[in-house]
């Protein structure tokens, strides 16, 4: 695993040295929901993402429960290039995550400064590099929402996938 600072970014515009080999062409972000177990998130991947894999794409995600945590382990498993982009540090990341970053491929921490507009911002970032931007929501929350209104705006492609509890479960809406 990698680490790539982004010390002192002060623009949207930031993005890594071209010598990443990550051009937003090849780049996809998943976001969602913190409350979406394992298995459904898998089943969501493999119906929503699994043709998107092998294609020399780098993925980024935001290093959170949930979504984050089992898109990681399900890239993994696929070989595929995976980052995560983290608000502060590495360090600073909740032990939990640790051994999750330590698998991917690379950490990119932006160094932000402990304001609650952070995770915001770092989302923001990743769809800067993307062209291609899933969100998985359900319901709770509204950062995924937000993402996907930002992707929008820039002119991304976007996903929105609406996940719902149901009998104490998280199922697809349909």
């Amino acid at each position: 695993m990698k680490s790539w600072k982004a010390a002192a970014l002060h623009s949207d515009s930031a993005v890594p040295p071209a010598s990443d080999s990550t051009t937003s062409s090849l780049a996809v972000t998943i976001t969602g929901s913190r409350d979406v177990d394992r298995e459904t998130a898998r089943r969501l991947f493999e119906q929503h993402l699994s043709s998107l894999l092998h294609q020399r794409r780098t993925w980024l995600v935001g290093g959170a429960r949930g979504i984050d945590q089992w898109a990681m382990e399900w890239l993994r498993e696929h070989n595929e290039v995976c980052w995560a982009v983290v608000p502060y540090t590495m360090r600073e990341q909740p032990k939990w995550v640790q051994p999750w970053l330590e698998q991917i491929d690379r950490v990119v921490e932006l160094q932000l400064p402990r304001r609650k507009s952070a995770g915001a911002f770092r989302n923001r970032y990743m769809v800067e590099l993307s062209q291609i931007v899933f969100g998985f929501w359900s319901g709770k929350g509204g950062g995924t929402v937000k993402t996907l209104r930002h992707a929008l705006r820039k002119r991304r492609e976007v996903h929105g996938i609406p996940v719902s509890m149901v009998d104490g479960g998280i199922t697809l809406r349909g």
